[in-house]
């Protein structure tokens, strides 16, 4: 079956192939029990595929496509969205192949859903199935007129389409719509039945819904037929409704998953941007042992951390947390960390306090606007003090442990950004001489549960910090993500974390 595919529709497949080879992929075949049938670019050798889909008739596998040269996430559902396309293509030449056996002692009913069948082969939009669906039913069951009517259940456009221009008002056509929703069988309306439902000048009526997914999307409908409607009718008017709605289905089917891929193409994208936007190499400071990290919980997060490292300028970090995950928070994220970073590259005496007020006042009203919040903490290290001046915006946990003492949590002095519209920041300072610690985080570590829904928690985190105090800021930091992890084997990260960890060293 699938070699009579490609010599009937060895066109369209070849226009995926050369698609895919455009988009830089080394080779694409088609594949059945592992034999190549077609093959781009043709008369090279064969090349071990980096990606595989399925091409599946009903159930059964019949063939596969084979991909060189690409390899993602984004690539593997296209590819797969492309099996079934071939696949959706397989099952309806094998459906006509089928029906053309039955001809011979077919009926009007066979016959017309043949021709229909044919006529929708190639229809790739909703509305170009209805309109065919329509001319096809006034055709079949010789009507002066014939429309339909499809409501989305997504909340998109409704679409009203009639075979004959204005041969009912749109007023009219949604009265009879909302008159078989209420109902919920078809309408069967003929001259001399008495029966008020008739629209005036009409003189017959045929009504038959189209469901799709268990529920009645669109509505088909037939006028004037020469002689009565009847069960004749009826019938054929309901299996070109059936045929209607699966050809629905396939093509919602298939724009959910190319929809689908399109927005893991453009989730990675994002998820690219944002990595982008952090620091990408971690900066050398004297006196520093510097590490930082962040792992968001979706493919983007709402956490960031920065470095400004400039000649003749004070070393700033900071680290933060927009509320909320995913691209809204990502996108809130980027504001945040672009406010402050503009503003301690460019001030002429940067401190973290005026930092944190100035990009305060800047985020606030769009903070507002929306109902989220931002915790922020902002630092930057004296050199010549040996010692980091911090302010912090309702940041939690920042854990502090002296080279000879026991780690402990500092208290946030103000609020988170998006809270109040004037904040009075203070600068604070802590010592960091050789062997002081200093572990700014995001709270996905403190909060992260396990299957059990216990808490990781701060004295956890304070008792991990002290464990590890020891070791250099890398091993520190992946240390607590290790704790972090263990604790929370069998259940799902559920907030991004983001932490930096700064320690003492000799100058």
């Amino acid at each position: 079956m699938l070699v009579s595919l490609l010599s009937s529709q060895y066109h369209r497949i070849q226009a995926i192939a050369e698609a895919w080879i455009a988009q830089g992929a080394k080779a694409f075949g088609v594949y059945e029990q592992g034999r190549p049938l077609a093959y781009w670019p043709s008369g090279q050798r064969m090349l071990p595929p980096d990606l595989t889909a399925a091409i599946y008739q009903y159930d059964t596998i019949v063939g596969e496509l084979r991909l060189s040269g690409i390899r993602n996430e984004a690539a593997r559902q296209r590819l797969q969205a492309d099996a079934n396309l071939i696949g959706y293509i397989l099952q309806l030449e094998y459906e006509l192949q089928c029906m053309t056996a039955d001809l011979v002692t077919s009926q009007d009913q066979q016959l017309a859903l043949y021709r229909l069948t044919q006529a929708m082969r190639d229809l790739v939009t909703i509305r170009e199935t209805l309109a065919t669906v329509v001319s096809e039913a006034q055709r079949t069951l010789k009507g002066r007129a014939g429309f339909a009517v499809y409501v989305p259940v997504n909340g998109g456009d409704p679409l009203v389409l009639q075979s004959v221009e204005h041969c009912l008002s749109q007023d009219l056509i949604w009265r009879l719509y909302w008159q078989l929703q209420t109902e919920d069988r078809p309408l069967l309306l003929n001259e001399g039945d008495n029966d008020l439902r008739r629209p005036p000048g009409v003189r017959n009526l045929i009504l038959v819904p189209i469901r799709v997914r268990g529920m009645m999307m669109a509505c088909l409908g037939v006028i004037d037929r020469p002689d009565r409607f009847g069960t004749p009718e009826l019938k054929l008017g309901r299996a070109i409704a059936e045929q209607a709605s699966a050809q629905i289905e396939r093509i919602l089917l298939y724009q959910e998953m190319v929809e689908q891929a399109r927005l893991r193409s453009e989730m990675d994208l994002a998820r690219r941007v944002q990595t982008d936007l952090l620091p990408r190499t971690l900066p050398t400071v004297a006196g520093l042992d510097i590490y930082a990290y962040s792992r968001p919980a979706l493919q983007v997060g709402g956490d960031f951390f920065d470095f400004i490292n400039l000649p003749d300028h004070p070393f700033i970090f900071t680290i933060g947390d927009v509320s909320g995950k995913g691209v809204s928070a990502a996108l809130l994220m980027s504001m945040t960390r672009t406010a402050l970073h503009s503003k301690a590259q460019f001030m002429p005496s940067p401190t973290p306090a005026l930092v944190m007020r100035q990009s305060s006042e800047d985020l606030y009203n769009d903070f507002t606007r929306i109902g989220v919040f931002a915790t922020v903490f902002v630092g930057q290290y004296e050199a010549n003090q040996r010692a980091i001046t911090y302010a912090n915006a309702g940041h939690a946990p920042v854990i502090y442990r002296p080279h000879n003492g026991r780690s402990e949590l500092i208290i946030a002095d103000n609020t988170a950004i998006g809270i109040l519209p004037v904040n009075h920041f203070q600068n604070r300072s802590l010592a960091m001489e050789p062997g002081d610690l200093l572990v700014v985080a995001t709270d996905g570590f403190s909060d992260a549960r396990n299957e059990n829904d216990d808490v990781f928690g701060i004295e956890r985190l304070l008792a991990i910090v002290d464990e590890l105090a020891a070791q250099p800021a890398r091993e520190i930091a992946n240390g607590i993500f290790r704790a972090v992890d263990q604790f929370s084997i069998g259940h799902p990260q559920d907030d991004d974390q983001t932490l930096i960890v700064l320690k003492g060293a000799a100058p």
